[in-house]
This record gives C-alpha cells, sequence and structure tokens, in this order.
C-alpha cells in the first residue's frame, strides 16, 4: 500500500462504519437510548415497521407523496408514488429545542400525519441521512404554514433562497402576535 492509498482506505473504511450505523439505527436494530442522549433530529422516535424507510436514498425532484409518520417537526417518512418509502428532512425551518417541542410535534403530526404532500428536492441528503426536500401540502408550504403557527424557527442551511422570505415572513408574523414559541410560556413577556 503506497503511503497516499492509507488514508483513503480508512476514510472508506470510516464511511462505511458511519452508513452500517446509520441503517441500524434507522431500522430498529439498534436502540437510541434515553432521551437526551443524541440531537434530536438525528433520528426520531421509533417508527413501525410498515413506516420504516427503505433506503437511504435522496429526495425526489418534484413527487407526490404520503406522508406515513412524523419522527419531529421537521422529519418524515413518506411513501412515494412508487412504493417507495424515504425519511425526508423539511427544509427551511428548524424545531425548537426546548421549550414548545412537546406542541411543535403534536403541529406537525396534526398537520402531516396521513396527508399528501409534494416534495420537492435537488438529491441531497444531510448528514442524518435524511433527504433535503421542500414540503408542500394542498394548503402552502408546512415551512410557512409552520412558522405562522410559531411552531417553528427559520433556518436557511441548505434552503432554497428564493423561497426564504415567505418563511421568515411568516415567523415574523407569530413573532410579533406572540403565537408558539414567541409566547409564554417561552418568553418572559406578557
Amino acid at each position: 500500500m503506497t503511503t497516499g492509498t492509507a488514508p483513503r482506505v480508512l476514510l472508506a473504511m470510516a464511511c462505511l462504519v458511519g452508513l452500517l450505523g446509520a441503517v441500524a439505527v434507522l431500522s430498529g436494530a439498534v436502540p437510541v437510548g434515553p432521551a437526551g442522549a443524541a440531537p434530536p433530529v438525528a433520528v426520531g422516535p421509533a417508527v413501525s415497521p410498515a413506516a420504516a424507510p427503505d433506503s437511504l436514498a435522496t429526495a425526489p425532484t418534484g413527487e407526490p407523496a404520503t406522508v406515513l409518520a412524523v419522527a419531529d417537526p421537521v422529519t418524515v417518512d413518506v411513501r412515494l408514488e412508487g412504493g417507495r418509502t424515504l425519511r425526508v428532512r423539511a427544509l427551511g425551518v428548524q424545531p425548537p429545542e426546548r421549550c414548545y417541542a412537546d406542541e411543535a410535534l403534536q403541529f406537525a403530526r396534526t398537520t402531516l400525519a396521513g396527508r399528501a404532500v409534494m416534495l420537492v428536492g435537488d438529491g441531497r441528503a444531510d448528514r442524518f441521512s435524511r433527504a433535503l426536500a421542500w414540503v408542500s401540502m394542498p394548503q402552502g408550504d408546512y415551512a410557512v404554514v409552520a412558522a405562522e403557527a410559531g411552531v417553528v424557527t427559520t433556518y436557511a442551511a441548505d434552503a432554497p433562497r428564493e423561497r426564504m422570505p415567505a418563511v421568515r415572513a411568516a415567523a415574523a408574523r407569530a413573532e410579533k402576535a406572540g403565537r408558539g414559541l414567541w409566547g409564554p410560556p417561552c418568553t418572559s413577556g406578557p
């Protein structure tokens, strides 16, 4: 083995071990551990085997889907029209970390679970192997609807720039009105 080959082999082995670990966690073969042990969006709560993603595929570029399960306010498991399942991270928003987290999860479940959505992605996935996609519903973009309700904050990383002004405006309206995480008990205001 040459000097330049060894680091590449080690890197490839490390990537393979990480991928196998992610597959084991997503398939339920490895328990996630106690609350707070991992980032809340890393895997999310366990989903039923019927809703578990088939693969770590990337987001389609505009495909109808049905939401099978909601793992957290920005992570959903969907079934695409062709029958394939996929774990998706909704772009444009970030879930609350502490205050209002339970309410945000309930909002996402009520708004998305069992509903038809349209996914628009560009083939990328995040570090947790979730397909990155814009999630649109008949009543509007999920990011805008959730920001307007005050259950999420804006998160521009990976999101299309042209879509973020609507999300930011919705979040500003929620903050001004003191809705959701912008009101009591999350703020000390009236």
